[in-house]
């Protein structure tokens, strides 16, 4: 029996371009179960807060809670607590980055169907989801072992915009960070150093008065700062928050609202930043 040769002629088929949103949902839940798919995963993701509110924000009250008499000084810490995690977290994702560029599972994302300037937005959407969970296990833990949080339907979304703010800055950083050094012994060394030092100047501890003069003007340039002063401001009553000492100002909703608009740039700043140079990364 013969076979006749069969000729089959190649046609280019434009295939519409994918939408600008297109895969980030998928990719972001990747990276969310990429993260939580073993039970070492899932309690390192929570021990964190769970340690900081049981037992580090008990201490810190006991220790330094006479400061200001008129201030329940747990709650005070609690709100403060919220600004180790987050970026903490967000520069600990970064080595996750760091891994996927080096073992090939970048390469793969990079030839699915979907804009690649998403795949450094939808990372940080996931770093987003981990880091709100850690935080609403925070607040719901401090409520119970006894912080007195204060908070309204005007005053919530305060809380809950700082703290996503604060993610998505940190977590552009982290990307930068992590794509220009390619090094997990490298990156890692930076994690305490920016993640964590910040912190200890941002009045989560203790109020900014106390800095010395030169490096409190540095703390308000901090997006720390402003992080902490939004959420005490969204979930304590009165004026502990300490917006008005870093504006300068009597009005403490305009106060918000400039350290908000400050939160909102450096987060966009630092994500646009984060994405031109996945971009120039993964085209060279």
């Amino acid at each position: 029996m013969s076979t006749v040769p069969v000729t089959l002629d190649a046609t280019l088929v434009d295939l519409p371009r994918p939408s600008a949103v297109h895969g980030i949902g998928v990719l972001a839940v990747r990276r969310i179960r990429v993260t939580t798919r073993t039970a070492s995963g899932v309690v390192g993701q929570l021990l964190s807060p769970i340690l900081w509110v049981l037992i580090v924000g008990p201490a810190l009250a006991d220790s330094l809670g006479s400061f200001n008499a008129g201030v329940d000084y747990f709650t005070y810490v609690a709100v403060g607590q919220v600004a180790f995690l987050i970026p903490f977290t967000a520069m600990f994702s970064g080595l996750n980055v760091i891994v996927d560029r080096e073992f090939g599972i970048l390469r793969e994302v990079l030839v699915a169907p979907v804009r690649r300037w998403s795949v450094p937005i939808a990372e940080a959407l996931a770093v987003l989801a981990i880091t709100l969970v850690q935080v609403a296990l925070i607040v719901g833990l401090g409520r119970l072992r006894g912080a007195h949080f204060h908070t309204s339907p005007a005053r919530l979304p305060w809380f809950v915009a700082a703290a996503a703010l604060l993610c998505l800055a940190i977590y552009g950083v982290a990307e930068i960070l992590a794509l220009r050094i390619g090094r997990q012994e490298v990156y890692g060394s930076l994690i305490p150093a920016i993640g964590v030092t910040p912190y200890f100047l941002s009045g989560a501890l203790y109020p900014l008065s106390v800095l010395p003069a030169g490096i409190e003007q540095v703390a308000y340039l901090l997006p720390w700062t402003h992080a902490v002063a939004l959420m005490r401001y969204g979930l304590m009553e009165g004026d502990p928050s300490g917006l008005t000492q870093i504006w300068h100002i009597t009005s403490e909703p305009l106060a918000a609202a400039l350290s908000l608009g400050v939160l909102t740039v450096m987060a966009g700043t630092s994500l646009l930043v984060a994405t031109r140079v996945f971009l120039r990364a993964t085209t060279t």
